[in-house]
């Protein structure tokens, strides 16, 4: 059987080399002022004798000092033409909460992209005057649509941790912060599977609905998949249609009789369930309990979808600790957008992960990978 590019039969939505970068350095001028507005400097301004810069006509230089501390600096990110995104900087002296006074916070918002869906890992930092990252926040792999589309990283990095390291980070009293995002888009009106947390209304829920009645009922079935001793009962058309590889599994049958049984021994009971129900319903309930199965068999049967949310429930636990198993699991499974988003967080994150023991066994295995993550370091994309 000849399984070279086969896919899920519904599915042609991301290219495994999509991901993309964006970068942005923003340097605030006098940041022992930044955030304040204590009241108009009272100088004239203007073509009139009498035009004073008061609390009810504001000078332009108070009206966007004033502007900045109610609302931050805002920068524009250069990103794929579909999406507007920004990052916004501010100081929150007057929170009500006092555990999140004298804080620089970060504010990074996505625009005007309805009909899209953002996978993003992001990385936060301050520059020393020397140009090097003294400090930085790695935030883990987000996922931003018409629902979420903004990141508050409410406390940053303390003021007076600023204040003590003020020859360094604010060099000639300027505050650098340099943001780093590699991102994926992709079309958010294609549901890579309904979770159960999923709520759906109308005539897709009723089909939806339909279709798990269909699998749960024992009759007008006409084929069995075995895994042991254990039965599923399934139709042929869902499976052939669903899957490349059970329509070439059915097509070779010699006979009707060995046709209508298909065995699963190299998967558990539960995972080729679970696999079965997405098949007949696009819904994964379960996913999140057994990611590293489920890509395995998707990989194996070759579902792209069920592979993309499986990586999907894999990136949203993704951190140090983890991150080697994870990219070695992506090469085994030819699971690319989890390599690349792997590779890429290791990047971000060198100087903790080379330390590890994981670490060591994805150099002396994976020469190539290794390689990989040099050339990230070198050209940034």
């Amino acid at each position: 059987m000849d399984l070279k590019n086969l896919s899920d039969s519904n599915v042609g939505f991301i290219n495994k080399n999509n991901v993309k970068r964006a970068s942005l350095m923003c340097t605030i001028e006098k940041f022992d002022s930044f955030g304040r507005f204590r009241r108009p400097c009272g100088r004239y301004f203007g073509f009139r004798a009498n035009n004073r810069c008061s609390s009810d006509d504001l000078c332009d230089n108070c009206r966007q000092v004033k502007l900045i501390a109610e609302n931050g600096h805002t920068s524009n990110i250069e990103m794929d033409f579909k999406v507007k995104c920004s990052l916004s900087i501010s100081i929150s002296p007057n929170s009500p909460n006092a555990m999140n006074r004298d804080y620089v916070s970060l504010l990074l918002q996505f625009k005007e992209f309805s009909q899209l869906k953002i996978i993003a890992l992001c990385k936060f930092s301050i520059l020393n005057k020397n140009g090097n990252e003294e400090y930085k926040s790695v935030v883990g792999v987000e996922k931003f649509d018409a629902n979420k589309n903004s990141y508050y990283l409410q406390k940053f990095i303390n003021i007076n941790d600023l204040l003590q390291k003020q020859k360094t980070l604010l060099a000639d009293n300027k505050l650098t912060v340099f943001f780093e995002m590699f991102y994926l888009l992709s079309d958010a009106e294609y549901a890579y599977a309904v979770l159960e947390r999923t709520r759906i209304g109308g005539p897709l829920n009723m089909f939806l609905n339909d279709m798990s009645r269909m699998l749960d009922s024992s009759k007008f079935y006409d084929c069995i998949i075995k895994v042991g001793d254990s039965e599923i009962n399934v139709h042929k058309c869902i499976l052939a249609t669903r899957s490349k590889v059970f329509r070439l599994t059915l097509e070779n049958k010699s006979s009707e009789f060995e046709s209508n049984i298909i065995e699963m021994n190299d998967f558990r009971l539960e995972v080729v369930k679970e696999m079965v129900n997405y098949l007949y319903t696009g819904r994964s309930p379960r996913i999140d309990k057994m990611p590293f199965e489920m890509l395995e068999i998707a990989e194996a049967y070759k579902l792209a979808g069920l592979k993309m949310i499986a990586t999907e429930s894999l990136l949203n636990i993704l951190n140090l600790e983890n991150v080697c198993e994870y990219l070695e699991k992506s090469e085994i499974c030819s699971a690319e957008i989890l390599k690349e988003f792997c590779l890429r967080y290791i990047y971000l994150n060198a100087d903790e992960i080379i330390k590890s023991e994981k670490w060591s066994r994805i150099v002396n295995l994976y020469p190539l990978l290794l390689d990989r993550i040099f050339k990230l370091a070198v050209c940034k994309k």
